[in-house]
């Protein structure tokens, strides 16, 4: 793979992993969170933790990943590219403080759609969109 294709993808996958290690401690002031993500795909992921917290949730688990590059522009030097999933949610779960699990924790498959930016040097997730459970 091109170094700007696995640079985006380290990217994207590395968006998950902060996302999942943040939802884990409901730690949504991370800053840890802007290293891979920014613009609306940041507020999402701030705003998903957030509401968990509030909610008395954190996550465990991961979910699982299989992410492929479907765009990239200017092809001659590309500063935009367009990730695709499938993203399976089912071993990353709601729990309660209690360790009970969240009952209506919808878990499945969700189509994915992600938009990864160049930005001083480095490759961010900018747009997010997390579709329906079963959309994939």
């Amino acid at each position: 793979m091109a170094p700007v294709g696995a640079a985006t993808l380290a990217a994207y996958r590395g968006m998950w992993e902060d996302w999942v290690a943040l939802a884990a401690t409901g730690d949504y002031q991370n800053p840890r969170l802007a290293n891979h993500a920014s613009g609306r795909a940041l507020s999402l992921i701030y705003k998903a933790i957030y509401k968990d917290r509030a909610a008395g949730l954190h996550s465990e688990g991961r979910p699982v990943l299989s992410p492929k590059i479907v765009a990239m522009t200017p092809e001659s030097s590309p500063d935009r590219a367009t990730v695709s999933d499938c993203v399976d949610t089912s071993p990353w779960v709601s729990v309660r403080s209690t360790g009970e699990r969240q009952a209506d924790s919808p878990s499945g498959r969700h189509a994915v759609q992600a938009l990864a930016v160049l930005g001083n040097g480095m490759w961010k997730v900018d747009q997010l969109v997390i579709q329906d459970l079963g959309t994939c």
